[in-house]
């Protein structure tokens, strides 16, 4: 008799996981799709908003894992990567695993991140070159407590946005293994880099790319990059093409120049290079850029690494003081505190 009842127990619940799985299939689906349109609701930081997110499938894959896969999304980003234009992404795959109940750890790990910009209503220009990102993997570890809605809305809210801010500047508190390849448009040229994740002396997490790169790539910049700006650049993957045009641009602009021995064609390259450094960025970057570009340059004298600071100086002071780009060069060549030629 207990034979029997054990067999038909094992019939019953042979029965009853199926359904079980299909009816916990169809809560994800319905909740999947309820967070889908929570998420387009809100700008989690200044510049980033998804505008639009679908997912094909969403299911339990295993008892510790759900599993969404084709998920497409239209986000519009204000970084130097994607300069604010509709960006669409696409997932292969994404899976939620659950580490340890009792910690109430999990793992979120994103498969197949590939990112392009979304096409425009007006005439595509032919000659522009597509940015973004392929081959993406990440991995994500956080702490979730599904079992306190008053613990676990602040912690989704906390993980969304410090996936934003990944997004939006490369850096995130939360520990990340982040691998993919980027591609850029620097003087025209479509280039690629391998970007992967690494933890700093701050315990944040960074995206960066290999200063082996920029050797590659030499042949495309206006100059040689020293060790220290090749490593700056390296931890800031999203700022390399207007970094690179910013130099490219001063660099030309002052060539115009270089017959006429009235103006000083070094002085002004300087001057001008910071000044467009100093509005993109700030003072405090364009000092650390322009810094780094004299440090480990042997091939200038040191009265000219101290006309190079100077004149960088003088570029900044412009930019702080809100004057215009084309009245650099008059205010340049009228400026005694513009060093004109080392000495």
């Amino acid at each position: 008799m207990r034979k029997i009842i054990f067999f038909l127990l094992a019939i019953l619940l042979v029965l009853l996981i199926p359904a079980a799985l299909k009816f916990s299939n169809s809560l994800i689906i319905t909740y999947s799709a309820k967070a889908a349109k929570l998420l387009e609701t809100k700008e989690y930081l200044p510049g980033l908003k998804i505008q639009r997110l679908n997912f094909a499938t969403a299911r339990l894959s295993s008892l510790d894992t759900i599993t969404w896969q084709d998920i497409t999304s239209q986000i519009r980003i204000e970084n130097k990567l994607f300069s604010g234009q509709p960006v669409i992404v696409h997932i292969k795959s994404l899976e939620l695993i659950l580490l340890d109940l009792v910690q109430k750890k999990f793992c979120l790990i994103v498969n197949g991140l590939t990112t392009s910009q979304a096409v425009q209503d007006s005439p595509s220009d032919e000659t522009k070159q597509p940015t973004g990102l392929e081959k993406g993997r990440l991995r994500m570890d956080f702490e979730f407590d599904f079992l306190s809605p008053q613990t676990s809305r602040p912690q989704i809210s906390a993980l969304v946005k410090e996936i934003a801010t990944l997004a939006h500047t490369g850096k995130t508190i939360i520990p990340i293994d982040f691998s993919a390849i980027a591609s850029f448009t620097i003087s025209n040229e479509l280039v690629k880099a391998r970007i992967t994740s690494q933890r700093d002396p701050q315990s944040n997490y960074t995206l960066i790319v290999n200063k082996e790169f920029f050797k590659t790539i030499a042949w495309l910049m206006a100059d040689d990059l020293t060790e220290a700006e090749a490593g700056l650049l390296s931890i800031n993957p999203f700022k390399v093409p207007r970094l690179l045009e910013i130099m490219n641009s001063a660099k030309k602009e002052s060539e115009k120049f270089k017959e006429k021995k009235e103006i000083p064609e070094d002085a002004y390259r300087h001057v001008l290079w910071s000044y467009l450094l100093t509005r993109e960025y700030g003072p405090e970057f364009s000092k650390m850029i322009t810094d780094a570009h004299e440090q480990g340059d042997d091939t200038n004298t040191e009265a000219e690494h101290r006309m190079d600071y100077n004149n960088n100086d003088v570029g900044r002071q412009y930019a702080l003081k809100l004057y215009k780009r084309d009245e650099i060069l008059n205010r340049l060549l009228n400026d005694p505190n513009v060093i004109r030629s080392a000495k």
